[in-house]
């Protein structure tokens, strides 16, 4: 039962809830009256291909607009005991490949990578603080991964990615990634990527466009 609800209502719910779009609107004009930026959360995981490619594509759509793209990295996620989990990791490979040639990018990993791999970045990019750096190291660290190289992660070149962005050397924190993951689950989705605009969950490997079009609808580009 837990598991049809997390695969089935609970989608339908949130779907049923973003037609309500007045109260946000009227949020989003409350916020840019008292000089407020809107805000994006991006919950994704570096081991997940999909999850590259919708921080990619957002860091592009997101231009413009007077936002903060407050990207939340997760390492545990997923339906407890999900039995069909190798196989979506396999899927995830083949999903990948179609969504890195919409921005014209080609998948050079053929094979998962195992979330707690990727685990020190996620502390990383939790303990940062939320802007343009951020978005830069994020963006290129996803396209090393899952773009440009095979094989197991090494700390050592996204230490020096770190060093480009920020001028420093990174610090980790684990509590603010389980933190992340708290929050996610509060939100309701279970799984990566999803982004959370104003009160509206998107699934966000495909509704990046939809994504775009709701930060307009409230408001939110720069004119």
């Amino acid at each position: 039962m837990r598991e049809k609800i997390e695969r089935e209502v609970a989608p339908r719910l949130i779907v049923a809830a973003s037609t309500v779009t007045l109260p946000a609107r009227i949020a989003a004009a409350a916020r840019r009256a008292s000089g407020r930026s809107g805000r994006l959360e991006l919950y994704f995981g570096f081991d997940d291909p999909a999850s590259a490619f919708a921080v990619i594509d957002l860091a592009q759509r997101l231009e413009g607009r007077k936002l903060i793209f407050d990207l939340k990295p997760v390492v545990e996620r997923g339906i407890e005991g999900d039995p069909a989990l190798e196989r979506k990791h396999a899927y995830a490979i083949v999903d990948g490949r179609r969504l890195g040639r919409r921005i014209g990018l080609t998948l050079s990993r053929s094979e998962p990578i195992a979330p707690s791999q990727a685990a020190f970045l996620a502390a990383w990019v939790a303990a940062a603080p939320r802007g343009a750096a951020l978005t830069r190291f994020c963006d290129a660290a996803c396209r090393m991964i899952w773009f440009e190289s095979d094989g197991a992660l090494e700390a050592a070149p996204y230490e020096a990615l770190w060093h480009q962005c920020f001028g420093s050397a990174p610090t980790g924190d684990e509590a603010a990634v389980r933190a992340n993951e708290k929050q996610m689950t509060r939100r309701g989705p279970y799984e990566t990527p999803a982004a959370w605009v104003a009160g509206r969950w998107f699934f966000a490997q495909d509704r990046s466009a939809q994504i775009a079009d709701w930060l307009d609808e409230l408001g939110w580009r720069v004119k």
